[in-house]
């Protein structure tokens, strides 16, 4: 009986010390806030240097500001935005609940931000600077302030080029009548449109080039102005 319960207990002792490892990996960081106004992480006020993990929200009043880094990728929001953080294994995964947030990457690291259903990711070996705003409860405006990237939703997707700005109406694949908007592909028609449920119509803006070289930048001072004088409340 006594060799029976020392047995139990080692057992015990071993699955704890398996359990270890796997309990660190979960609790990994994503990456560090670098400049925070009038925001909160979760539900306390977000400070500059504080560590973020999967499954954090960050939010901004109607005034604040959040930016974060992970590694050469930054991820930044506006006023009256909220955002979800989500794995990652190269870079920031974000899905943007409400308002307008902003991403730049490296060559080395990928951005992937969410919002309405759509997924924008940068390109990997391409630095890119770009922005996302939910502007209606199925439409975003997406700007490229530098460098290519994707859009896509239910394999349906669109490059986003350098110094673009489009509005992008999010609308059900069912009611576009099997082929009358123009695929990611650039084929003209969307192929196997009944296997899906979500299509993108992405319109230019004629604007756009003033537009995102104007807001380039802005967005360029913002996003690399020194981590060491951010400004905090």
């Amino acid at each position: 009986m006594r060799l029976f319960a020392r047995a139990c207990l080692i057992a015990m002792l071993i699955g704890t010390l398996v359990n270890f490892p796997i309990a660190g990996a979960a609790d990994k960081p994503l990456g560090m806030i670098t400049q925070s106004s009038s925001a909160r992480l979760d539900s306390a006020a977000a400070a500059v240097g504080a560590t973020v993990y999967p499954g954090d929200t960050i939010d901004t009043d109607s005034t604040g500001s959040i930016r974060l880094r992970a590694g050469t990728a930054q991820y930044y929001m506006m006023s009256a935005s909220s955002s979800r953080l989500q794995q990652s294994s190269n870079g920031i995964n974000a899905e943007l609940v409400r308002g307008t947030a902003g991403f730049a990457s490296g060559t080395n690291d990928i951005v992937e931000l969410s919002a309405l259903g759509a997924t924008v990711r940068s390109r990997s070996g391409e630095a890119v600077h770009g922005r996302v705003s939910i502007v209606g409860a199925n439409e975003l405006v997406v700007t490229s302030y530098r460098g290519p990237f994707d859009i896509s939703i239910d394999g349906d997707s669109h490059e986003i080029a350098d110094g673009q700005s489009v509005q992008v109406q999010i609308v059900d694949a069912q009611d576009q009548g099997g082929g009358s908007s123009k695929g990611g592909n650039g084929s003209g028609t969307i192929p196997a449109v009944r296997n899906r449920k979500k299509l993108l119509l992405v319109t230019l803006y004629v604007a756009a080039a003033v537009g995102a070289g104007v807001g380039g930048y802005f967005i360029y001072h913002e996003l690399n102005e020194s981590p060491h004088r951010p400004k905090e409340q």
